[in-house]
């Protein structure tokens, strides 16, 4: 194969990858269909097949790529630059954005957890990554704040990664519910500002030591 054809056949590789994870963000695993995905990359079924044995297989490999996509939007090394609160912030304002500019990751976080990673292969790096990025950039980032007598000592770096992250993801998983039953459109730039200043303020309220009285 030429260089000319490697080009071809990875522009179509990433275009069938695209549609699929549209496909499956917008109707979940089970209501995605592979013909359908294959006639909206412009292709045949037998060459999605050719690329991907299986739906799940499919699925598993859109899963990874998006779940890539959010660890990078979310990791920094800025992270280990900042005051311990100013790199909390900037982590809540980062998961936010990244479903702010991608929402198809909303569809498969949701998805993801109808089926409680069923479709997450034994291959995926999601679990490892996520695991990575908790030792390495979360439990500094608090190690950090209790030793600059800010942050309480006895936070569990696993249980604030995922607290944070359910907080910060809740106006966009729950969007429907939240809008109800508040009255505030987190579909706005204005809502979604709203719930990111509530939430940073929320976590490092919980999170700091008291202040003792003068």
């Amino acid at each position: 194969m030429d260089d000319k054809q490697r080009h071809s056949s990875a522009v179509t590789l990433d275009r069938i990858l695209t549609t699929a994870r549209d496909a499956f963000a917008e109707h979940g695993f089970e209501g995605a269909r592979l013909d359908h995905i294959a006639k909206a990359a412009g292709v045949t079924k037998q060459l999605v097949y050719h690329y991907f044995k299986t739906k799940e297989e499919l699925y598993g490999v859109v899963l990874d790529r998006v779940s890539e996509e959010v660890l990078t939007m979310l990791d920094s090394p800025d992270y280990d630059l900042l005051p311990p609160e100013e790199a909390v912030r900037r982590l809540i304002a980062r998961i936010i954005q990244a479903y702010v500019e991608r929402p198809y990751i909303i569809g498969m976080t949701v998805d993801q957890g109808l089926h409680k990673g069923e479709h997450i292969s034994r291959r995926s790096q999601y679990m490892p990554a996520v695991r990575s990025f908790v030792s390495q950039r979360i439990a500094p980032m608090l190690a950090r704040g209790t030793a600059a007598g800010v942050f309480r000592p006895d936070i569990d770096p696993r249980l604030f990664y995922w607290s944070i992250f359910a907080l910060s993801t809740a106006a966009f998983t729950q969007n429907w519910a939240m809008a109800q039953s508040s009255g505030i459109d987190f579909s706005s730039e204005d809502g979604i500002g709203l719930w990111r200043d509530h939430v940073t303020s929320f976590v490092l309220q919980a999170i700091q030591l008291p202040t003792l009285p003068r």
